[in-house]
C-alpha cells in the first residue's frame, strides 16, 4: 500500500468541524498527473482550455482536458514542480486521461506518469495562525514551500490551502498540526462543501464528456482562453462564446432532505429534464449541490432532483458572477 494511504488510515476522523480547530482533509479523491520533458509545454497548450504559458512556480489554475466535440473530459489544477507539469484531477478520471493523452505525444519529447505525491487540505481559522512554521500563499492560486511542502492558496470561503510534497514532510507536518496546534481530521467531504461554495465543480467519470466548458463556469472562473490558439475542441468552445450561445450553467443550491444525491443525478421541472447534477456534498440539514442547469430554469421553485421527487431546492449565491 502506499504508505501515505497506509499513514492516513491511522488517522481518527472527527465527526463534525470544531470551532477554534484547524482541519487537515485526505484529498484520496484528487489524482496526480505529471506532464514531463522538452516538449511538454506545447504538448499542454494543445490540449488544455488554459493558458499553460502563464503558469509558472508561483502561481496555479484552473483548465479543462476536452473532446474533439468540446465536452469537458476532466478538468484540473495546474502547477509547476520542479521544472515538470502537476495536473490535479478526479482520482477516478487519471488512468482515463493518461490514455487519452498518450495518443497525442507521438515523437514529442513528452512524459506522462501518474503521480503518487501525498496531497491534502489545511484549513486555518483565523489569519497568522501558521506563522510558527512560515507563511503560506495569500492570494488565491498562489504557490510557496513552506515545511518542505508546495501550498496553493484555495478561493474562499475559509482559509484553505491545498499541499503536497514528499512523503516524509507531509507526515512530519501532519502530525505537528495535530499535536501542536490540536488540528482535526475531517473526511473529504467536508473540503468538497468548500469547493461547492466556491462555486468551482468537478468532473468525475460519471459526468465525463457530458458538459461544455462554460456550462461549468469555467470561463467565469479563468479557466478558458480565448486568445492562446488551437487545442483539441477549442473551435466549439470559441464558437459557443462569441455567438453567445450558453444555453447552460452551473447553479449552486440546497436541498433539505435527507435522501442522498450523486452526482450524475438528474433534474426534472415536472415531467421535462431539465439539468444534472454535478457535484454533491452533505450539511446537518441535507445537501449542498453544484448542478448544470438550463439557463431560462434558473432560481425555478419547481425543480427537484429525480431521486427526491417533493423535495425542490434552494437557490444559493454564486461566489462570482456570471458572464
Amino acid at each position: 500500500m502506499n504508505p501515505w494511504f497506509a499513514f492516513l488510515e491511522q488517522q481518527p476522523l472527527a465527526t463534525s468541524p470544531k470551532e477554534g480547530h484547524h482541519i487537515l482533509t485526505p484529498l484520496t479523491h484528487t489524482g496526480i498527473l505529471r506532464v514531463a520533458g522538452r516538449d511538454a509545454l506545447d504538448f499542454l497548450q494543445g490540449q488544455t482550455t488554459c493558458d499553460v504559458r502563464k503558469i509558472t512556480e508561483q502561481n496555479s489554475a484552473l483548465g479543462a482536458f476536452c473532446n474533439p466535440e468540446g465536452r469537458v473530459i476532466a478538468n484540473f489544477r495546474i502547477l509547476m514542480h520542479d521544472g515538470d507539469y502537476l495536473l490535479l484531477l478526479a482520482a477516478d478520471l487519471l488512468d482515463i486521461v493518461l490514455r487519452r493523452l498518450k495518443m497525442f505525444v507521438l515523437r514529442s519529447d513528452v512524459k506522462l506518469m501518474a503521480e503518487e505525491f501525498p496531497l491534502f487540505g489545511v484549513t486555518v481559522f483565523a489569519h497568522g495562525q501558521l506563522d510558527r512554521i512560515g507563511k503560506p500563499p495569500q492570494t488565491v492560486d498562489a504557490i510557496s514551500t513552506m515545511a518542505n511542502l508546495t501550498w496553493i492558496r484555495m478561493p474562499p470561503p475559509g482559509l484553505r490551502w491545498l499541499v503536497l510534497g514528499p512523503y516524509e514532510a507531509a507526515r512530519r507536518f501532519w502530525l505537528f498540526l495535530v499535536e501542536e496546534h490540536q488540528a482535526i481530521c475531517h473526511s473529504v467531504e467536508q473540503w468538497q462543501l468548500q469547493e461547492i461554495r466556491s462555486g468551482v465543480p468537478w468532473v468525475t467519470q460519471v459526468t465525463s464528456e457530458v458538459f461544455l466548458p462554460q456550462m461549468l463556469n469555467l470561463d467565469a472562473l479563468g479557466a478558458i482562453s480565448f486568445d492562446k490558439g488551437c487545442y483539441t475542441g477549442q473551435e466549439i468552445i470559441a464558437r459557443t462564446h462569441y455567438l453567445g450561445q450558453v444555453k447552460r450553467r452551473t447553479y449552486r443550491v440546497r436541498l433539505d432532505s435527507k435522501r442522498h444525491i450523486e452526482p450524475g443525478e438528474k433534474l426534472l421541472c415536472g415531467d421535462e429534464t431539465v439539468g444534472q447534477v454535478v457535484n454533491t456534498a452533505g450539511t446537518p440539514e441535507g445537501q449542498e449541490m453544484l448542478m448544470v442547469l438550463r439557463c431560462d430554469r434558473a432560481q425555478n421553485p419547481a425543480i427537484f432532483p429525480v431521486a427526491a421527487p417533493g423535495a425542490y431546492l434552494q437557490w444559493l449565491d454564486l461566489a462570482y458572477t456570471l458572464p
